[in-house]
């Protein structure tokens, strides 16, 4: 499945919505008002990302709160979704993954009031979240316009290490920066989107790099030119893409997104561009006016941001080398 496709399963379906709805399916998250508190709705369940029961529960629990960041929201409450065969794994591995999803919840002030536990063959875990607009005002990914910088706050990358790790060709201990990345939250990301006035937003996770832009391209009604060179990514996970190995998802993200795009890039370039994220970072546009703002408040929060490219007035995704 590609981005979108919860949308295009719902087509021709009449969805209830009342006079609280303020967004529905097709964003990060849905937003609903009530009682003149503005609610941010979730849910992400992921299957392993690491190796390590603990790692991949905070990872988990990590990258489905930011669905809720990335509106401008805070988290206030999650339920957890677990799938999980008992007759393949044993239990102490299962609490494991709670005590860091717990953990990862603690850091967050985010209450667990609950879940759902599932027999599945292959492991899965994640959390519906309930988070909240404090102010009433929220983000969405349809408020880009043209010649707005366009801001990333993780590199990405993560997939094909996730990929290399299940193959046994890395151990977590080989990628420390991505570990730490993975298990970083996009709370003060969030505070920075927030800060500078950023007009449009979303967390590049699973649809990888292009994708999500995308979806903010459709959604706003613009283009996007990117610079290639100023994409972070992590080293490793260019060697391994120049090697070969990278997750099928990548390849089913490019095809996503490859109508609509114009580059001169080598495939492996696109791979990583397109490579399925796990928690990754911020993706959202501001004006060129705050160029400066940005990074003086970035440096200010101890949040990493990349200028990365910028809107266009044209209906298609431009990557460039320079």
């Amino acid at each position: 499945m590609g981005p979108g496709d919860l949308q295009a399963i719902l087509k021709g379906i009449e969805l209830y919505r009342d006079e609280r709805t303020l967004v529905s399916v097709g964003d990060d998250a849905g937003v609903y008002e009530y009682g003149g508190t503005v609610l941010i709705q979730t849910v992400d369940v992921i299957t392993p990302v690491l190796n390590d029961p603990y790692l991949w529960g905070a990872v988990g629990t990590a990258n489905a709160l930011s669905d809720v960041y990335a509106m401008g929201g805070e988290p206030l409450t999650a339920l957890a979704v677990v799938g999980f065969n008992s007759c393949e794994l044993e239990v102490k591995d299962l609490r494991k993954v709670m005590e860091g999803a717990v953990a990862k919840l603690r850091e967050a002030k985010t209450v667990l009031l609950g879940g759902h536990t599932i027999d599945d063959k292959e492991p899965k875990f994640g959390l519906a979240v309930t988070g909240v607009c404090p102010e009433g005002a929220y983000v969405t990914q349809s408020g880009a316009k043209p010649e707005q910088l366009i801001v990333l706050t993780k590199p990405v990358g993560t997939g094909v290490l996730v990929k290399a790790l299940k193959d046994g060709k890395l151990k977590e201990e080989d990628i420390p920066e991505a570990v730490e990345n993975m298990l970083r939250l996009n709370d003060r990301a969030s505070r920075l989107m927030l800060a500078v006035g950023a007009t449009a937003c979303t967390d590049v996770t699973g649809f990888g790099l292009l994708g999500h832009l995308w979806n903010v391209c459709r959604s706003s009604g613009v283009g996007a030119e990117l610079v290639f060179g100023e994409i972070p990514l992590y080293e490793r996970s260019v060697a391994l893409v120049r090697e070969g190995v990278y997750p099928r998802g990548a390849v089913d993200n490019l095809r996503f997104v490859e109508n609509v795009l114009e580059t001169e890039l080598e495939r492996w370039k696109l791979l990583l561009l397109t490579d399925p994220v796990t928690s990754g970072g911020l993706l959202f546009t501001v004006d060129r006016e705050r160029r400066e703002e940005l990074f003086r408040r970035a440096r200010k929060l101890g949040v990493d941001c990349w200028i990365i490219g910028e809107t266009t007035p044209e209906g298609r995704i431009r990557v460039v080398q320079r």
